[in-house]
């Protein structure tokens, strides 16, 4: 497991941990109003501006008391510290990322270091910019990461480095259809996926989300299912033709009698990732 606890962090802000902290339009003079785009109803998963350095942040958190709140103070402090029997699940600053986004998973850890409980979420994503100039379908692909408990057990890990199997934003119909997955190998412990079409697509904001349904391989073959939320921002300069500049990244949530499962993503312009 300590492979996939040294990859479930991905800190892409200079090379170090970034500090993360915690927006209308309208029209006058005879200008033409601002499209305001369609609002993106996630509930369960905050979302806001944060006041440090601008970006669009989507985050879940689950806390259970005192304790947590306590533990995730010292995560937000200035000199991060990781209290006993928590971690900042941090191991690689990807140069692809670099000043893009920020993503953050800090869990509750047994002796071993390994996850029992996600506490919370974090994906800030830099602003979007020439939004307005933006048409046609925009590609993504990445990496995704699902931390799931079946039946009250204990936690298991998935990750799939391109596991963000494929993402489409179109701004012509103002959707968004995402693919994720993770399987079964030395770095993964779950296979899931989520298949998501036609969720509404801010295009004023970059914004994206709304209801999935997260489906999980057991023990003996059967198939769980649990529905839930997903929430996620593209970030970069539309104005760039080739396109390659541009990022996203996001979190989900779903639950169901028998499943309990939280999860991470982040990506780029497939063209990008062939180049790096």
């Amino acid at each position: 497991m300590s492979r996939m606890i040294h990859l479930m962090h991905c800190v892409a802000a200079f090379g170090a941990l970034a500090v993360l902290a915690g927006c209308g339009g309208g029209g006058g003079g005879g200008e033409a109003s601002i499209n305001p785009g369609t609002e993106i109803v996630t509930p369960g998963l905050e979302s806001y501006t944060t006041q440090h350095n601008g970006y669009s942040r989507v985050r879940l958190t689950r806390s259970a008391g005192e304790s947590d709140d306590t533990a995730l103070v010292q995560f937000d402090d200035a000199d991060p510290a990781s209290p006993a029997g928590y971690k900042s699940l941090i191991a690689e600053t990807e140069a692809a990322y670099a000043r893009t986004m920020t993503i953050e998973v800090i869990a509750e850890v047994n002796g071993d270091g390994d996850p029992t409980r996600i506490l919370r979420l974090t994906a800030d994503q830099t602003p979007v910019q020439n939004i307005a100039s933006a048409s046609g379908k925009y590609y993504f692909r990445g990496k995704n990461y699902v931390w799931v408990s079946v039946d009250g057990a204990a936690l298991q890990s998935g990750y799939d480095q391109n596991g963000l199997v494929d993402m489409v934003i179109d701004f012509d119909a103002q959707t968004a259809s995402i693919n994720l997955r993770t399987g079964v190998d030395a770095g993964s412990d779950v296979r899931t996926e989520i298949v998501a079409t036609g969720m509404p697509f801010n295009v004023s904001s970059g914004a994206y989300g709304g209801a999935i349904t997260l489906s999980v391989w057991v023990t003996g073959g059967d198939i769980l299912t649990a529905d839930g939320m997903l929430r996620g921002n593209i970030g970069g300069d539309m104005s760039d033709v080739s396109r390659e500049n541009l990022t996203t990244s996001g979190a989900y949530t779903a639950e169901s009698d028998r499943i309990a499962a939280t999860g991470i993503f982040y990506g780029q312009h497939p063209n990008k990732i062939s180049n790096d």
